[in-house]
């Protein structure tokens, strides 16, 4: 999967009105059969790999750490 992919449904899913609070990576990732944003495909590995190049670039914002670390779009 191309990073100009899975960046485009990062995007999409912080966006998403469900994630007007941020989401947890397990959530950008899983989603449950009641929820309706979109789902981030790719590995693991990839996902925080782009993930970390967004927040980089201060497109998504990180609160917390570890496990408990939740992420948010920076809207411009």
């Amino acid at each position: 999967m191309s990073d100009q992919l899975i960046r485009a449904q990062i995007e999409a899913a912080l966006s998403h009105p469900e994630a007007e609070d941020g989401l947890y990576f397990n959530n950008l990732i899983v989603v449950h059969e009641e929820e309706e944003r979109p789902i981030v495909e790719g590995s693991e590995g990839d996902v925080l790999r782009v993930l970390e190049s967004l927040i980089h670039q201060g497109r998504v914002s990180v609160e917390g750490e570890g496990d408990q670390r939740i992420y948010h779009l920076v809207r411009p």
